[in-house]
């Protein structure tokens, strides 16, 4: 089997939750949480990847859900959520929802952002903290843009889809200005766009990238190059960001795929179990079938 179920397509995706509508040129849907109450979401896979963008404003504790194998988390009044190829995630919704909720392509966001500044811009879609927590006065000015957002999607007219990648543009530069520490610094060297371009590369691609000579061939840059960037910004070593990587893809089929250890480390690219058995302990401090052990549930009927 599987153990990872990936979605390419934007319009599979809401077939497998149950959504009855679909994208209309297939990078850009929108979906109004309100609208959807009478049936709601369907759950989705345990390992479940998408290859777009998730962005949602939601208003209630509607949904819980789990990203990169933490912990069931649920949303709040007025919470932000961003997931991106990088996240593996499982969710279930659990009361009627209100908010907004929009599917999209990177090659549509690229319509408002052709200067390929997006992962640098936006880097909170990379990373692990998916959740954000606003006031309602905050809540009111992202829930407007989604209001124009929606509307422009259902009318569906000339140049709905330029109108649509504006606002969202809009709606990320707000989004972000709300989430971003008041007084942080904002970095605009060569050092970190090649670092949010290394992320891009590593968090995105599938299969991993496990290589650091790989990843700095595909960037243009050697890896000293590398490594002196990704160590001046984050204090870690390129092979440290990677091997996190790894380990997250890892510590996710173990507890909710029914692969063996011995599956696992073929899946991931490891020549020997042993060399998957002591890549894990030596990150972790104990080794898979321990892991499985401690951490993986019983299934529920």
């Amino acid at each position: 089997m599987i153990p990872i179920v990936i979605f390419r397509e934007i319009d599979d995706l809401l077939a497998h939750v149950q959504v009855a509508g679909r994208t209309h040129n297939g990078d850009f849907y929108s979906c109004n949480l309100a609208h959807a109450r009478g049936e709601g979401f369907a759950r989705t896979s345990k390992c479940t990847r998408t290859l777009f963008y998730i962005a949602a404003i939601i208003e209630n504790e509607a949904f819980d859900f789990s990203i990169n194998n933490a912990p069931y988390q649920a949303t709040r009044s007025c919470t932000l959520f961003f997931t991106s190829p990088f996240h593996l995630f499982d969710f279930s919704q659990k009361a009627p929802a209100k908010g907004y909720c929009f599917f999209f392509t990177e090659p549509f966001i690229q319509q408002a952002y052709p200067n390929g500044r997006f992962h640098q811009d936006f880097s909170f879609f990379w990373e692990n903290e998916c959740f954000h927590f606003i006031s309602k006065e905050q809540a009111d000015i992202l829930l407007q843009l989604g209001e124009r957002i929606h509307a422009e999607f259902e009318k569906n007219g000339a140049w709905s889809d330029n109108i649509i990648a504006d606002y969202l543009h809009i709606l990320l530069i707000e989004s972000k200005r709300l989430i971003t520490p008041k007084g942080s610094i904002q970095d605009h060297s060569a050092d970190y766009h090649l670092l949010q371009q290394f992320y891009k590369l590593i968090k995105g691609s599938y299969p991993i990238i496990k290589s650091v000579e790989a990843a700095a061939g595909i960037l243009s840059v050697t890896p000293a190059r590398l490594w002196l960037a990704t160590k001046r910004i984050t204090g870690e070593t390129p092979s440290e960001i990677i091997n996190r990587r790894v380990l997250t893809e890892a510590q996710h089929l173990l507890l909710h795929s029914t692969l063996t250890v011995s599956e696992i480390s073929f899946y991931l690219d490891f020549k020997e179990k042993s060399h998957f058995t002591r890549f894990f302990k030596n990150l972790t401090g104990v080794p898979p079938v321990d892991y499985i052990k401690q951490f993986k549930k019983p299934p529920t009927e």
